[in-house]
């Protein structure tokens, strides 16, 4: 999942890669990871998103995009409903963070 989390997964698909039933398949994952595996591709998602988020000259649209989300909106909504800040708000705080260094 880590090197394809920016496209579209289906559950069926990473079923698949494991010879398992989508139902076995997202009981066995929840079971392992403690998370479903959507949730598990949205923390990928967002981890990546963040370290984008560093490099200033790229925009949350295209940081949203490269990251697999469908826009910045969905991103945005999803960052603040998981992590409690906007991608404004980590970009603020990562370069603020990098000027003290």
């Amino acid at each position: 999942m880590s090197g394809n989390f920016s496209r579209k997964l289906s559950l069926a698909e990473m079923a698949a890669v494991c010879g398992l039933s989508p139902y076995h398949f997202a009981r066995a994952f929840s079971k392992t990871f403690g998370v479903t595996p959507h949730q598990y591709v949205l923390a990928l998602r967002l981890d990546f998103a963040e370290k984008l988020l560093a490099e200033r000259r790229m925009s949350i649209t295209d940081i949203a995009y490269l990251s697999g989300f469908s826009s910045q909106s969905h991103l945005t909504t999803t960052m603040k409903k998981y992590r409690d800040v906007t991608p404004m708000q980590v970009r603020e705080r990562l370069v603020r963070s990098s000027a003290v260094e």
